[in-house]
């Protein structure tokens, strides 16, 4: 851990690592119980106790972190021991990346960074004297509550099912093909139908070619 000096040259002595920032992002671990946490945190050391304002100087030369999942909802735990910490771009800053497993807090999740986990380039150990999370840091931009789905187990398709998929739009022209096919053959087969006639048998003349008189029978 590289310590800055005074005016008089005389170097601060830290008494713990202080994490003041931690941030994590799921990749695909969203809806899937298999995926990645990436996980930014900020350490700092403060040179005066107790500690005054924001006089903290960035910490070099962390090599390990360990984290902490907790579901808010059923308060399920899981630990990620001795994870390597990779510096970033920023003074203090580094980034860790852990496995999500099948086994670890779903739902809303709580990502920490243990407290007493930090080591440094020394081999000790110096803090966080607390667990840290988003919700403990004083910087409002950090947030390590995130979302952890449950993947559904696959149903296994059917025979039919197998058959008809990736052959949707085949199968689909050929259903309009076919119905206009029988649409054609339905309107073809009433064109060809014979008109029915209405025959009306006229009555049978007499000898003399006039129509012989109806008679009709009168109630006695």
């Amino acid at each position: 851990m590289v310590l800055p000096t005074d005016a008089s040259g005389q170097e601060y002595q830290a008494a713990a690592l202080f994490v003041t920032y931690v941030s994590a992002t799921p990749e695909c671990a969203c809806d899937t119980t298999v995926g990645k946490l990436e996980i930014v945190f900020r350490v700092v050391y403060f040179s005066c106790e107790p500690y005054y304002g924001f006089v903290s100087h960035p910490v070099y030369g962390l090599k390990e972190a360990t984290f902490l999942l907790v579901s808010t909802e059923t308060h399920q735990t899981k630990e990620y021991h001795n994870i390597t910490a990779y510096p970033s771009a920023s003074e203090g800053e580094y980034r860790a990346q852990i496995p999500i497993g099948p086994d670890d807090p779903t739902g809303r999740v709580l990502v920490y960074v243990k407290g007493n986990s930090l080591q440094i380039d020394d081999g000790l150990r110096r803090g966080p004297p607390n667990n840290i999370s988003s919700e403990q840091t004083d910087d409002t931009s950090d947030l390590s509550l995130v979302e952890i789905g449950t993947r559904q187990p696959a149903q296994p398709l059917s025979p039919v099912a197998q058959l008809l998929q990736g052959n949707e739009l085949v199968l689909i022209l050929l259903a309009v093909i076919v119905a206009l096919l029988l649409l054609l053959a339905i309107f073809a087969r009433r064109k060809e139908r014979p008109t029915s006639l209405t025959l009306v048998r006229e009555p049978h003349p007499g000898p003399s070619g006039r129509r012989r008189p109806t008679s009709s029978r009168r109630g006695s």
